[in-house]
């Protein structure tokens, strides 16, 4: 047995999951990861009531689970939060980068997220904490939060001081000038589970926690949700095997917070959870979603921009409502980070995701000039970079050079280098 057997105190760990399809996703796909990683989740925690996590469930997946015939789900976790064994958080209805969007367009988002939540969990939709999507922090999330009456939001650990590895679990921390706490999940731990993990081998795993050496009496993992059977096949069992090993204690999120007697006021730093060192020395935190050197993001943005200017002048208009409710879904992150061939990149997603906006804004403004005059550029240095094959040097230059970005999984599909 692993060495955290020895230690008079259990090690409390606390475990964040993230789920969410992109709106408008393939039915066929939410029904397949439902059956590998959301199902399997909710028969784990069901059978072993000790087990408590924390989770977010994005309202664009909420939407689509009861479209797709899988109520159930929702149903479930309902159950396992009247239990306390789920603490749900809040997030942004379809997934935006809240930094890179005007505060009042967070707002709209969060509150969207809410209503759908409360309108699937019932009463039990209680959240206290908050998931800001890719954990994308930046200083203007936190007072529009706070002032939505969330206590508490997790970010990675590279926004506590711009470094990985240094960050220290023991201590409750808050953001300057507000009363919100900010949880930093462990990304060693998080990542060597989700990526490099061995479940024939668990002992590697608490020996990482050992090299690590931060987490001793407290470890916070985050990490996507569908990880557990869908990205990595197996990863539920594995998960499972670990969490109910002698001396664990699982705990909710906000549990944890309670625990700590240390309070310490920090400035964090604007960064994601893939965000790398290199990365924030260059000034250039959210690389997958907004890059300057990438100029089909450049265009992506601008679009949005235009598209939301011209809806949002047309608010008399007959089909804003409509408009509206389209454009809400495309603040979605997916557009940019399939276009970021950081290694991530479709041509058919860019091309769709443009085609939806541009339809968007005809609803009130046929045919805008300048709106078709970008849709046609994003997608014209789409195809550009297809035929040249631009995306795939990128995507291997990318996955060369940044540590700890060599090896993902989608799908079940092992992307590296």
């Amino acid at each position: 047995m692993h060495n955290q057997s020895t230690k008079r105190q259990p090690l409390r760990w606390a475990n964040f999951f993230h789920v969410y399809q992109p709106p408008n996703w393939s039915p066929a796909i939410v029904r397949k990861v439902a059956r590998e990683s959301y199902r399997p989740l909710c028969a784990i925690l069901t059978k072993n009531p000790r087990i408590k996590i924390t989770l977010n469930v994005t309202g664009s997946l909420t939407e689509q689970l009861a479209e797709c015939g899988q109520a159930d789900i929702i149903g479930r976790i309902a159950r396992l939060a009247k239990r306390k064994q789920i603490e749900l958080t809040g997030s942004a209805q379809y997934h935006p980068i809240l930094p890179l969007i005007p505060a009042h367009e967070i707002r709209r988002q969060v509150k969207l997220n809410a209503r759908v939540n409360r309108l699937h969990f019932g009463p039990v939709y209680r959240p206290r904490g908050f998931f800001p999507p890719e954990m994308a922090y930046g200083g203007k999330i936190a007072p529009v939060i706070e002032k939505l009456g969330y206590r508490w939001l997790i970010a990675d650990e590279i926004s506590k001081n711009g470094t990985l590895s240094t960050t220290l679990f023991n201590a409750r921390y808050r953001i300057k000038n507000t009363q919100l706490n900010i949880v930093f999940r462990n990304r060693v731990i998080s990542d060597y589970f989700s990526f490099h993990g061995n479940p024939k081998r668990l002992e590697s795993f608490w020996e990482t926690i050992r090299q690590d050496s931060r987490s001793g009496t407290a470890l916070i993992t985050a990490m996507d949700g569908e990880n557990l059977g869908h990205h990595r096949k197996g990863w539920d069992s594995y998960w499972k095997r670990l969490v109910t090993s002698h001396n664990i204690r699982t705990v909710t999120m906000s549990e944890l917070l309670h625990t700590y007697t240390k309070n310490e006021v920090i400035s964090p730093r604007k960064a994601s959870w893939s965000t790398q060192e290199r990365e924030m020395r260059r000034g250039n935190p959210y690389v997958l979603w907004n890059d300057p050197h990438n100029d089909i993001h450049k265009n992506q943005w601008e679009l949005l921009r235009r598209v939301t200017a011209l809806i949002e002048r047309h608010k008399a208009h007959e089909n804003y409502a409509t408009a509206r409710e389209l454009l809400d879904r495309r603040y979605a992150s997916d557009q940019f980070w399939w276009a970021s061939a950081k290694p991530w990149w479709s041509l058919e997603i860019i091309s769709k995701k443009t085609g939806e906006l541009l339809s968007a804004a005809d609803l009130v403004s046929p045919r805008d000039p300048q709106a078709v005059k970008l849709a046609s550029t994003i997608i014209s240095l789409a195809r550009t970079w297809q035929q040249k094959m631009t995306f795939r040097s990128t995507a291997d230059s990318y996955l060369a050079t940044n540590e700890g970005a060599a090896v993902r999984f989608l799908g079940g599909k092992k992307i590296s280098a």
